[in-house]
């Protein structure tokens, strides 16, 4: 039984980068050929597919348009990528802390170009807390979303 990581890093060192963020660190699917790929999570990445102007909102109504991002695609980015035994085969308890050593079967390091995003599904996660007046309400402390993100891979280490 094996478990898959996929994380991302600044490729250009600026503060103003979004990166993905997959839940839990278990992509649903991966799929990369060496050259191009995609990744079906749940989770966030708060970018837009295109630069404004976003023509697509003129036909909804002011209260129905979504709120933008500012940052969009293409965006480059280093990828790392991890298969893995999904148990460990060593585990250590120092100081109330445990760390777990597992076989990596597969380490991968890509620059890539992520180049389209699509959302499948809203998978926000809301809890009801209670305002100033103990009133309760909903909120969302975690927003998320079924997705899935396409890329190029423009080097491969």
């Amino acid at each position: 039984m094996t478990t898959r990581q996929i994380y991302f890093r600044d490729y250009e060192n600026s503060i103003h980068q979004r990166m993905p963020y997959i839940h839990g660190q278990e992509p649903i699917e991966y799929f990369c050929d060496g050259k191009e790929g995609y990744i079906h999570f749940d989770g966030y990445y708060y970018v837009e597919n295109h630069a404004p102007p976003y023509t697509e909102d003129d036909e909804l109504e002011m209260w129905d348009r979504p709120s933008r991002y500012d940052t969009w695609l293409p965006q480059k980015l280093i990828m790392f990528m991890q298969l893995r035994e999904k148990e460990p085969y060593k585990v250590e308890m120092n100081d109330n802390v445990t760390k777990s050593y597992y076989t990596a079967l597969e380490n991968v390091r890509y620059v890539v170009e992520i180049y389209k995003k699509v959302i499948h599904e809203n998978t926000d996660k809301i809890s009801e807390i209670e305002d100033d007046d103990r009133k309760p309400m909903r909120a969302c402390f975690f927003p998320t979303n079924r997705q899935t993100i396409y890329f190029r891979v423009i080097e491969n280490d």
